[in-house]
């Protein structure tokens, strides 16, 4: 059976936060958390449940920093039955740990149902898939509107 994720949707109500200048992985994931509270896409009351589950799964689960300067912290969030999308772009970067030893400086966290693994794997592989070509990542890294970053996550690409 086919799994569909709207990820236009997913994208279009997705938060975005540009210039964070936080210093640890941890402070960049709450105030992407934070975020999604103010855009009333989390209840203010999830809050420390939703950071407390993207916690445990960077320490125990492993890291999420991606290549390229791209993390995508993850997890399944039992109080959710959809997944929600902060997105944060930092100009400096954060040291997470990635792979290739560079700052992290494009953030997806993502929060979704543990009833839907499939449609939170088609997410985590339809964003990646964008974030990993140059074309898409370095403009994000360089705009100066939240709407330039939704615009270039919403592009068209070859499907994998």
């Amino acid at each position: 059976m086919e799994v569909t994720v709207d990820y236009p949707e997913i994208i279009r109500t997705a938060p975005i936060v540009l210039d964070m200048d936080e210093t640890l992985k941890v402070d960049v994931a709450m105030h992407l958390i934070d975020a999604l509270v103010e855009a009333g896409r989390l209840a203010p009351e999830l809050r420390n449940a939703a950071f407390a589950d993207v916690y445990a799964r960077e320490v125990l689960g492993g890291c999420t920093a991606l290549a390229n300067g791209v993390a995508i912290p993850h997890c399944r969030f039992a109080a959710l039955d959809d997944i929600r999308v902060a997105i944060g772009v930092h100009p400096g970067g954060v040291d997470c740990g990635a792979i290739d030893g560079l700052p992290s400086r494009i953030f997806v966290l993502v929060l979704s149902s543990p009833n839907q693994p499939k449609a939170h794997i088609r997410f985590l592989s339809e964003v990646n898939r964008r974030l990993l070509l140059p074309e898409i990542r370095e403009p994000i890294l360089m705009a100066r509107d939240p709407e330039a970053v939704r615009e270039l996550l919403l592009r068209p690409v070859a499907a994998a």
